[in-house]
């Protein structure tokens, strides 16, 4: 126990120190360093690693981001990015638009990908109408947070839950789609309040225009239809009997094949496309875990925390407050990893963790690792998101949210 716990305090000091500069590693090799460090000093074997890898949630994420990958082939945010610009100015309707938009593709795609090339529609869009990139860069942020809890699909972490607890897409929908349906328009509303005299300020940006992709509408009209079908797919997997993955996997490698059959050569420019350091985080945490579940470090670690301990009784509010604690010092993925084995296994518990640590990672930059990717994809472009200033809008929108979240759950079951 004295050596898992060592190995898993010095894997999350890692992992929270992921925005250091001075640091080589990152999340992604910390946890693989620590997932190999659980296997050389023997909390687990090789088998028992190989087998708490959970490749379900891994072919679930890896089909969906290459379905991304393909509609970003095919033009798809192109057109989005020429609507938005033909349709609105500057204000507080095109805030509104851009986070509508964005949660609504963050609900239906994996937000993680969905940001990495929406970010550069918004900044076009920015450009074109000549206003301040912030305003809405973090409204990009905000938005794809709260739209991926709508659904299994939205994030890494409700992917995680359903496979962990069997949970139906249709069910875990009916389920949180009233939380993201509140939380946006209260996101919204503080936005307006914290960037009223910005979002109509007409400024002359340095940054220049992205390469655009060729509009294929054809292929795009397929993968369009794919898209359908796949939601189709994991609406009736609970019916089926087969895990979302099975609908995931298929539409992605139909993504790819539409991609390879127009240009061959661009095969290798898809497989790029696939962000595999999420999928390799996903194992390295995986294996990580389990030494800490078989150590009886999680029991210990259950035992230590207030209101989680034998004889008490975890509360909705304490479970929403560690979460929001937690995925601000580790990312809102290892946190949910690490309290779903603490929580009560009961679905208020379940439902309002999911939640709550992916509202929670709006509170700062770090907290997300969508937020982590639009500042990323800004900076590259010479636009910087001022990490304190933004935590004087993320904490207020990350606490308001979350505390109603705990009331919608109180309240449905």
């Amino acid at each position: 126990m004295i050596t898992a716990l060592i190995i898993f305090a010095v894997t999350y000091a890692l992992i929270s120190l992921r925005g250091n500069k001075r640091l080589k590693i990152g999340r992604t090799g910390a946890a693989l360093l620590g997932a190999a460090a659980m296997i050389v000093f023997g909390v687990v074997t090789p088998m028992t690693a190989l087998g708490s890898v959970n490749t379900d949630v891994l072919f679930l994420l890896m089909g969906m981001m290459a379905l991304v990958v393909g509609l970003e082939y095919c033009g798809f945010f192109e057109i989005i990015s020429d609507w938005m610009i033909s349709r609105f100015a500057a204000g507080p309707k095109l805030l509104a638009v851009i986070m509508c938009l964005n949660a609504l593709l963050s609900a239906l795609m994996l937000n993680d990908a969905v940001v990495l090339l929406f970010t550069p529609i918004v900044i076009r869009c920015c450009i074109a109408l000549k206003a301040d990139l912030v305003p809405y860069l973090v409204g990009t942020m905000i938005s794809a947070n709260i739209g991926s809890v709508a659904t299994a699909i939205g994030n890494p972490q409700n992917a995680f839950i359903v496979s962990e607890h069997g949970i139906s897409f249709m069910q875990f929908l009916a389920n949180q789609l009233p939380t993201a349906l509140v939380c946006l328009p209260i996101a919204y509303f503080m936005l307006l309040l914290f960037f009223r005299r910005r979002l109509s300020t007409v400024v002359d940006s340095e940054s220049e225009d992205e390469e655009r992709m060729n509009i294929d509408r054809t292929r795009l009209g397929i993968l369009l239809f794919v898209a359908l079908l796949t939601f189709v797919g994991f609406a009736f997997s609970g019916k089926l009997g087969i895990p979302m993955s099975v609908p995931a996997l298929i539409a992605g490698a139909i993504a790819l094949i539409v991609v390879i059959s127009k240009e061959p050569e661009k095969s290798g420019w898809a497989i790029r496309r696939i962000d595999w350091s999420i999928l390799l985080f996903f194992i390295g945490l995986f294996i990580l875990m389990k030494g800490v579940e078989v150590s009886g470090l999680l029991s210990e670690l259950t035992e230590l925390t207030p209101g989680f301990g034998q004889g008490e009784t975890p509360t909705l509010a304490s479970t929403a407050g560690l979460a929001i604690l937690l995925s601000n010092l580790v990312s809102n993925v290892p946190a949910v990893m690490l309290l779903n084995g603490m929580i009560p296994q009961v679905d208020v518990f379940i439902y309002t963790l999911a939640a709550s640590t992916t509202l929670a990672g709006n509170a700062t930059l770090l907290g997300s690792a969508c937020n982590i990717i639009v500042a990323e994809k800004a900076a590259a472009r010479g636009i910087k998101i001022d990490f304190w200033k933004y935590m004087v809008i993320g904490i207020p929108i990350a606490v308001v949210t979350v505390f109603v979240n705990v009331m919608i759950h109180s309240f449905i079951f």
